[in-house]
């Protein structure tokens, strides 16, 4: 039996973190069932129970030590893990981990990084004495790989993959129209679909223009409004701030869907406008036109690599600008789909290359 322990932003509820974490257990699971999971986590029990995996706490020392001293294998695993842009503290702890696994003599891998913007120069200076001590390194994007070469990543080799999340399946119809169901939440087959997920960042000046976008859709073209909270509570409250400015009414889920459930509920949309990076993947990988607003690089760089445009920054949101992009979308989103769901299979191929260089690398001899 493999042990494998797994180090990321898990157990905080965000949606796009659970995705990666479940992506990673099936995907490897996928290619070598003799593995034993363990996470690293901020609550243990909301981990370890869907994922079907061991978790420990992620800020208990002596748990963390014993769960790096009891693996095989430590992955430091996908998302904005390395940036010092949404907290300063991410880069040293998670560095922390992977230093302390490499003193251990475990095997280390980068999987899936997103990698960027690293800031301050101690930050700088830490990624590139643990980035070289890593056994195997992949990216989610081109620029996270000259992000790294660029700080003196070039130790180990620095492949560019996917994000991991692309090899999840959503839930059945019936499974999800029951969840629907469960939350009040009705889909109306006749109507345009619009899907909205937002999160906190200064978006006070911004929330009045995606208000009065969503009341121009009801209002000239039958639309049905639906805010898709990655996060709880924060993504909720955010939305709720828009929604209260809104002459018109929209649905909102009121209770947080795991991954795959999510993931079923963006492919019924007929387009997302969004700002959480995994909202805009889970849209993409239903074939679902997508409008980006971009408030990190990661969410550029993603819209480039699937070709679909963004909004800009927060700050720079113009209403005319904003309908005039989600009306294309609805025009066009035949022509989109059939080409988002071409690149989907390309961008799955590459995630599960991750999964094949981790295992290849975890059945390594020393």
């Amino acid at each position: 039996m493999h042990r494998v322990l797994v180090s990321g932003y898990y157990g905080f509820g965000n949606a796009g973190d659970e995705a990666i974490l479940m992506a990673i257990v099936e995907s490897m699971k996928k290619l070598n069932k003799d593995i034993d999971f363990t996470a690293l986590s901020a609550d243990p029990v909301s981990t370890s129970s869907p994922h079907g995996i061991n978790a420990v706490p992620r800020t208990s020392p002596l748990a963390v030590i014993k769960a790096i001293a009891q693996s095989d294998l430590v992955i430091s695993g996908g998302g904005g893990l390395l940036q010092d842009v949404t907290s300063n503290r991410s880069i040293p702890y998670y560095l922390f981990i992977v230093y302390i696994a490499k003193k251990l003599n475990k095997k280390v891998m980068f999987y899936a990084n997103g990698v960027g913007p690293v800031n301050r120069d101690i930050n700088k200076r830490l990624t590139k004495l643990v980035g070289n001590m890593v056994d195997l390194i992949t990216v989610r994007d081109e620029k996270s790989k000259r992000e790294l070469e660029a700080l003196g990543v070039t130790g180990p080799s620095i492949n560019v993959t996917a994000d991991p999340a692309f090899v999840l399946d959503p839930i059945p119809d019936e499974m999800g129209f029951e969840i629907l169901k469960s939350q009040g939440i009705q889909l109306n087959e006749d109507k345009v679909k619009i899907g909205i997920s937002l999160r906190p960042w200064h978006l006070n000046k911004s929330r009045e223009i995606i208000a009065e976008a969503c009341d121009y859709f009801v209002k000239n073209k039958n639309a049905d409004i639906f805010f898709l909270p990655m996060q709880f509570p924060n993504d909720y409250k955010e939305s709720m701030e828009v929604i209260k400015l809104m002459k018109k009414s929209a649905q909102i889920l009121k209770a947080p869907l795991n991954p795959k459930e999510l993931l079923w509920l963006s492919g019924k949309m007929d387009v997302i406008f969004g700002m959480r990076l995994h909202a805009l993947i889970f849209g993409a990988m239903m074939g679902v036109p997508l409008v980006g607003l971009i408030y990190d690089p990661k969410v550029k760089q993603f819209l480039l690599r699937v070709n679909q445009p963004s909004a800009g920054e927060p700050e720079e949101l113009e209403l005319v600008k904003l309908c005039s992009m989600i009306e294309e979308a609805l025009s066009k989103r035949d022509i989109i789909r059939s080409e988002l769901l071409i690149k989907k299979q390309e961008l799955k191929d590459l995630a599960m290359q991750n999964a094949k260089m981790a295992i290849q690398l975890l059945e390594e001899e020393k």
